[in-house]
């Protein structure tokens, strides 16, 4: 039931973007228009990737620690990442600000995170690879 309903759903919507953008491009509609329906979209998506996650956290508890174990270890990760981010303000050659300390910071901190968990995906492929020979 709910597949059917959520296959219909997607149609309708896929459907409608089709129509619309038919729309745009015969000049009956403006881009603003075109616009708002991509911010509706961006919406329902984020919406479902919320809802829907922690629909199926409740219905299986078990399965929820383990997800939040994860979430707590990206945020560690991110913590890790501001807290070791400088703050400097960064000035380009004629001396007009470009980043003031918060966004320089916030721009580092998610340099650092990514870094981290580049080397950390970066280790655990070799851990897995190397594991398999002493198997």
């Amino acid at each position: 039931m709910n597949n059917k309903l959520f296959s219909i759903i997607l149609y309708v919507l896929l459907g409608l973007s089709a129509v619309l953008s038919i729309l745009f491009f015969a000049d009956v509609i403006s881009e603003g228009m075109l616009i708002n329906w991509c911010y509706i979209l961006l919406g329902i998506a984020t919406l479902t990737a919320i809802v829907f996650p922690i629909m199926t956290m409740a219905q299986n508890p078990k399965n929820a620690k383990n997800a939040l174990i994860g979430v707590v270890g990206l945020a560690v990760v991110f913590a890790i990442g501001y807290f070791t981010a400088s703050n400097e303000e960064v000035f380009d050659a004629s001396a007009k600000l470009l980043a003031d300390a918060s966004t320089s910071q916030l721009s580092e901190a998610g340099l650092n995170a990514f870094y981290i968990l580049g080397v950390g995906a970066i280790g655990v492929i070799i851990f897995s690879e190397v594991s398999k020979i002493f198997k």
